[in-house]
């Protein structure tokens, strides 16, 4: 027996969730052995979510003790045996029963493939969600496949080779945006990004275990702050610089406090372990332009 994949949940205070996502996840993977899960709690109390995993051919339990923020999936890829990484939400439901085939067939394909992003939907959402769109243009036709230069969080695969060269995520973000700035490593690493609908998946968005969302947003503009300093060429940095603060806020319609965004990523600058400013090459720029997308954003 090979285990060609490893599923990576990172869960915390999700419990019933966990359980339900858990059980679809069974239910749509079926009988097979080639897989394995790995459930990283950041949950303070072991509880009883390791018995989840009894019915799962092949598992780990590794437990953090305290929420470690979203960083934590960095234990869980550390942990893997698999070829493939598949990093699921603990309250994110697969609709795809042959997901992981469709995984592999699409490596297959490319051997410089490193991301594959899909297709997902919110239970009870019937608008568009431009903020599942993993593309800056937000018209783009999401039932045809496309390759792309960032992946929305939920449900992604990895080629395990691809996550060893450019790493996980990065410890600076606790939660928010932080895809899009291991999406510029993959890419920058020649790397490419899929987006398949053939795979689609439904996420509860489940309040359980989120801090309250003005707090959130104004964490989301400082990492954005952020992955653009760390990230973005000049002179597309000043841009983004200059519009993305109003365009967030327009969206938000205040639910964001710029000031305290702004006063954490003079904190972060300050830090003398922070990683430092290497932004994407010319190359990787003309990449994301040839797929269709804006630099700056």
């Amino acid at each position: 027996m090979t285990i060609r994949f490893s599923v990576v949940v990172l869960t915390y205070a999700r419990d019933q969730i966990l359980a339900d996502t858990l059980t679809r996840l069974h239910d749509r993977l079926g009988a097979r052995d080639d897989y394995e899960l790995i459930l990283v709690d950041n949950n303070a109390e072991r509880g009883t979510r390791e018995t989840l995993l009894d019915p799962f051919p092949h598992c780990q339990y590794l437990f953090s003790g305290f929420n470690k923020g979203v960083h934590a999936r960095n234990d869980g890829f550390d942990a893997a045996r698999g070829e493939f990484i598949v990093l699921l939400d603990d309250d994110v439901l697969v609709e795809t029963p042959d997901m992981l085939d469709l995984f592999a067939a699409r490596f297959d394909e490319d051997d410089r493939l490193g991301a594959i992003t899909v297709r997902k939907h919110v239970r009870g959402e019937t608008r568009r969600r431009v903020d599942l769109i993993p593309h800056t243009r937000k018209d783009v036709d999401l039932t045809q496949p496309f390759l792309t230069f960032r992946f929305v969080g939920g449900c992604v695969a990895f080629r395990t080779a691809c996550l060893r060269e450019v790493g996980g995520f990065l410890p600076d973000f606790f939660y928010g945006l932080e895809e899009i700035e291991l999406s510029y490593r993959i890419i920058d690493a020649g790397w490419r990004i899929r987006y398949d609908p053939a795979i689609s998946c439904e996420e509860l968005e489940h309040p359980a275990g989120r801090d309250a969302k003005k707090r959130v947003q104004t964490q989301r503009l400082a990492n954005k702050y952020i992955i653009s300093y760390l990230r973005m060429p000049f002179p597309e940095v000043l841009v983004n610089a200059a519009l993305f603060t109003p365009y967030l806020l327009m969206r938000q319609r205040g639910q964001a406090s710029v000031t305290g965004a702004v006063r954490k990523f003079l904190d972060w600058r300050k830090r003398n372990d922070r990683p430092q400013r290497k932004a994407i090459s010319r190359q990787t720029a003309a990449y994301i332009r040839a797929c269709g997308g804006s630099v700056w954003k």
